[in-house]
């Protein structure tokens, strides 16, 4: 898996995520999304519209990211892209009903 940061505005983080989010690699994203969450941004997006497998490792990940961002008032977006894959693993679970999905990135707004 391949993860890249940006701030597309000052109060805003996205983080991109390429490849699989299973057993292997989820640690590696929990650890980035704390990680940018320690910050406290408005939002942050995670957009899996690249990534080609899902698994319950990574949706855990995806929820454990829902709970963290409530806690610090922060607004968490999960894009899918036109990945069915990564929609189906989330209907399946439940978990798209935890979290928000959108099917593209939003403009970030002015600071």
């Amino acid at each position: 898996m391949r993860l890249r940061t940006t701030w597309p505005a000052p109060h805003a983080v996205l983080i991109t995520a390429r490849g699989a989010l299973d057993s292997a690699t989820a640690a590696d994203l929990a650890a980035l999304v704390s990680d940018r969450l320690w910050a406290v941004p408005e939002r942050l997006t995670l957009d899996l519209s690249e990534v080609d497998f899902l698994g319950v490792a990574g949706v855990r990940v995806l929820l454990h990211a829902a709970l963290q961002a409530e806690q610090n008032g922060t607004e968490l977006l999960v894009v899918t892209g036109t990945s069915t894959m990564v929609r189906r693993a989330l209907q399946v679970t439940e978990a798209d009903r935890r979290l928000t999905i959108a099917t593209r990135r939003p403009e970030p707004a002015p600071a």
